[in-house]
């Protein structure tokens, strides 16, 4: 089945010129969308395009000390589909992703993109049976600026933009620039 999702287009070298391969590809559709989220941890992260996850949903599951509110995942349902950012990866940088995505487990998928499809490596919310919760308005705003800034399409633009966050007043634990104003110090 998984055979027959992939056309002949796609970006999946024979076997022995993946072992000589010093990249892989990372489809993002969380806060790695940012440029500047990414290369907060991930330093060698190259943008190579968008794509598209068919017969996947966004969601937000758990509960993240990090980001003060719920944590986007993707999970399996025919007829919906995710965007996101496939990112070329230099191999060097995969254990510290693991790291980053430490909760996730890899899948590997094939994502839809103007050169073809590519299969890439993704991270899925380990706990499939987590509650659906809300996301921090710092997270929710660095998946939509991440979103803008690599010009996914409008109409998914605006529903990431429909979201609902968890109201989170305060700082989150990233210090990256777009999140200045949102990281206040709240007195006590």
């Amino acid at each position: 089945m998984f055979q027959s999702v992939l056309s002949s287009t796609t970006h999946l070298p024979p076997t022995s010129m993946q072992q000589a391969m010093t990249f892989f590809y990372y489809f993002a559709f969380g806060s790695n969308l940012l440029g500047d989220r990414i290369r907060y941890k991930q330093k060698g992260a190259q943008y190579d395009c968008n794509g598209r996850l068919d017969n996947f949903r966004l969601e937000f599951a758990n509960h993240s000390s990090r980001w003060q509110g719920a944590l986007a995942t993707v999970i399996e349902e025919n007829g919906k589909e995710v965007w996101g950012c496939v990112w070329k990866m230099p191999n060097e940088y995969s254990d510290s992703l693991d790291e980053q995505e430490k909760g996730y487990h890899r899948l590997m998928v094939p994502v839809h993109t103007p050169h073809g499809v590519i299969i890439c490596r993704t991270y899925q919310y380990s706990d499939l049976g987590a509650d659906a919760e809300l996301p921090s308005p710092h997270y929710k705003l660095v998946i939509v600026e991440g979103a803008k800034e690599h010009k996914l399409p409008e109409d998914y633009i605006r529903k990431l933009e429909s979201i609902p966050d968890n109201g989170f007043k305060g700082s989150v634990d990233v210090d990256i620039p777009l999140l200045a104003k949102l990281n206040v110090k709240t007195e006590m």
